[in-house]
């Protein structure tokens, strides 16, 4: 397991200074400004690691990196240089930190199938897997712009706005006739080229699989040659230390199923698709393996998509969702059924991806990183047994956290009154309690409390949820 304890004081003296710089002179002119923000966004995390005690995520200063995650699977090949701008930028503004892309599919879902927006091919031999390169990157010169040339942009892109990739280097094996572009014989050159291109980018979160089972040796061997052909592209050997890797699953399932003990596997992730009511429990499992590692929920009920059976998917449940999986531990992924595909898979669309884009959802869910990034939320574990009475369970589950013994956190998702066991759970003698709303960002006193004794508490009246945060 990877662990980062290396703190970059000269990055911290150099963002002082810049804010100093910027303070003292007020009329600096806006596009300056941004140049600065820029700057910083790109070199404000570096490499990813494990944290240090295996929970989550940390920059290259040790700083806890907070994951919100975007599914836009066809970013590589469906959206030109202008609409990949507007994007990036847009995400990031929104507070995503993390958006997960394939750099081929070989699917349905992605049409034309490796191809991308200017009808480049992803490869000169697809049973070899042989990556179509042009000499010059030229993006006026459509004969020099090639496949590759116009995902250097996007990784590039990416990373000016302070936003990792989770990288797929493949998505979409139909398992019902056997993986069909990748197999033993490819894995490892294809890994190979990938790190040997990318090994330079700190924004880059490689991922194996891609909405697929590992169910048998030989499916297992080629995501263990992909990884090894990427790491040794990567280090130059097969130092699994210098890469961060995950795999993406099917619904339903986690990575620790199959890869509990893989070398370049750093962070579990699992996939609830319309289950949406069994992230906490799933999420949970993987929490309490004997293998410490994050968890990352990685796909759940997208935003607005009319194919799940537990449809309409509104913002209220994409709140639910995030705070679910935040609560059990975890990390967590959003999606909306309009954006992943960009348009191509019409029975998936109500709406233009750029409108909904600005969705209630993903408006929400920057009021979920706000109020994350108010509190010391990587200090937090889950602890149910904080909930004496009203737990609830399915759509009502109500969940609870504490940092150490001195803040207390709980998300009710519908209206609810529940009671709470403060004993030995918090050590000041004077309590004070807060109301927030997940929806607008609201906050409302909730009052004072001792810290022997059950409390009872109440969603504020016309709240869809809520959080109480008692410190």
């Amino acid at each position: 397991m990877k662990r980062n304890t290396t703190i970059n004081l000269s990055y911290l003296l150099l963002c002082n200074a810049i804010n100093f710089f910027l303070n003292k002179n007020k009329l600096l002119f806006f596009g300056l400004t941004i140049t600065v923000l820029c700057f910083c966004g790109q070199f404000a995390h570096g490499q990813l690691s494990v944290s240090e005690n295996g929970r989550y995520l940390v920059s290259h200063d040790n700083t806890p990196f907070l994951w919100l995650g975007d599914t836009g699977w066809g970013l590589f090949q469906k959206l030109n240089r202008e609409e990949v701008d507007f994007y990036l930028k847009t995400r990031a503004e929104q507070s995503f930190s993390v958006i997960h892309a394939a750099v081929v599919h070989k699917n349905p879902f992605i049409v034309p199938e490796l191809e991308n927006i200017y009808g480049d091919k992803a490869f000169e031999d697809e049973a070899l897997m042989k990556p179509a390169i042009t000499e010059g990157n030229n993006p006026k010169d459509e004969t020099a712009y090639d496949y590759w040339d116009h995902v250097d942009y996007i990784i590039e892109k990416a990373d000016e706005y302070g936003i990792y990739i989770l990288f797929l280097p493949l998505f979409g094996m139909a398992e019902d006739d056997g993986y069909n572009l990748i197999n033993e014989k490819n894995a490892y050159s294809y890994g190979k080229f990938l790190g040997s291109r990318y090994k330079e980018r700190k924004n880059i979160i490689w991922c194996m699989g891609g909405d697929v089972l590992s169910e048998n040796e030989n499916c297992i061997n080629i995501w263990n040659l992909l990884a090894k052909g990427v790491t040794e592209g990567v280090a130059g050997n097969e130092d699994y230390t210098k890469t961060l890797m995950s795999y993406h699953i099917r619904g339903g399932h986690t990575t620790s199923e199959s890869f509990m003990e893989a070398p370049w596997l750093d962070f579990n992730m699992n996939q609830t698709w319309d289950l949406y009511t069994s992230i906490y429990s799933m999420v949970s499992k993987d929490y309490n393996s004997m293998k410490l590692a994050p968890i990352l929920h990685g796909e759940g009920a997208y935003e607005d998509g009319p194919e799940y059976p537990t449809k309409p998917i509104t913002p209220h449940k994409i709140r639910k969702q995030a705070y679910w999986a935040t609560f059990a531990g975890g990390l967590h992924t959003y999606g909306n059924s309009n954006i992943w595909s960009f348009g191509t898979n019409p029975k998936y669309v109500t709406e233009d991806w750029k409108k909904a884009i600005f969705s209630e959802g993903a408006r929400s869910l920057s009021i979920y990183t706000q109020f994350m990034k108010s509190i010391d939320w990587w200090s937090f574990i889950p602890d149910q047994t904080i909930i004496v009475n009203g737990v609830g369970a399915a759509d009502s589950l109500n969940v609870a956290m504490r940092s150490g013994d001195k803040q207390i956190m709980v998300y009710l998702p519908e209206p609810a009154e529940i009671t709470l066991d403060l004993k030995n759970k918090i050590k000041s003698k004077k309590l004070t309690g807060e109301w927030i709303n997940p929806k607008t960002g609201d906050r409302k006193d909730a009052g004072k409390f001792k810290k022997n004794e059950l409390i009872k508490i109440h969603t504020p009246e016309d709240w869809e949820d809520a959080l109480f945060l008692l410190k």
